[in-house]
């Protein structure tokens, strides 16, 4: 195997306030004889301001990873691995419930290594249970039916077998994350020793 194809090998196993205020005025009131002219007001309750979740609830619901957000994260790959450069094509999906979560790949990646060119393909399923506090999130207990294949100068390889490696790198792990307007935004790691890089999840309908 040359080496291009084992590091390609190992490369691949490798996401307001709003407030409104009515005010009524009643019209005057007749003027009897002797009498007090009385005033009224007529206002409308106040819309109750509509707060954004935070915390690990905001982590609740059905996510969707877009493409450019894959683009980041893989150009990042890209730019720790010399002579490597990475392009997507397709999105993740990524949901949460209050203790657990899936994550979904459906997403082509076009390679090009040390002057060869190649693509590869990720899908199927992670699962798993994860804890969170207000800022972090930590992943466990992982399941995987994840297939990654490789075609690299006209030679597919399976990855499948290799897929512990993408695992332990993905979805998330133990990553920082906040609360977004649109999304919870979560840091994934590019490797050991590089930067993570934030993705921002939008919902998925």
């Amino acid at each position: 195997m040359s080496t291009e194809l084992r590091r390609l090998r190992a490369l691949t196993a490798v996401s307001l306030l709003s407030v409104g205020v009515l005010t009524g005025c009643t019209p005057p009131a007749a003027e009897p004889d002797d009498t007090t002219s009385i005033e009224t007001d007529a206002a409308a309750p106040a819309e109750p301001e509509e707060e954004m979740v935070s915390g690990p609830e905001c982590l609740i619901g059905e996510w969707y990873i877009a493409e450019d957000q894959m683009q980041g994260f893989y150009s990042a790959v890209s730019g720790s691995n010399e002579g490597l450069d990475i392009s997507v094509e397709g999105g993740t999906g990524l949901s949460f419930s209050d203790t657990t979560y899936t994550y979904t790949p459906d997403f082509t990646i076009l390679l090009e290594v040390a002057g060869s060119e190649g693509v590869g393909t990720i899908t199927g399923a992670i699962s798993g249970d994860y804890e969170a506090t207000e800022t972090t999130i930590k992943t466990s207990h992982e399941e995987s039916d994840i297939a990654v294949t490789v075609s690299v100068g006209g030679i597919s390889v399976d990855g499948t077998d290799l897929s512990e490696g993408f695992i332990n790198s993905a979805p998330i792990n133990s990553a920082p994350y906040e609360c977004g307007a649109e999304g919870p935004i979560i840091e994934f790691a590019t490797g050991d020793g590089n930067p993570t890089v934030a993705m921002q999840l939008t919902p998925a309908s």
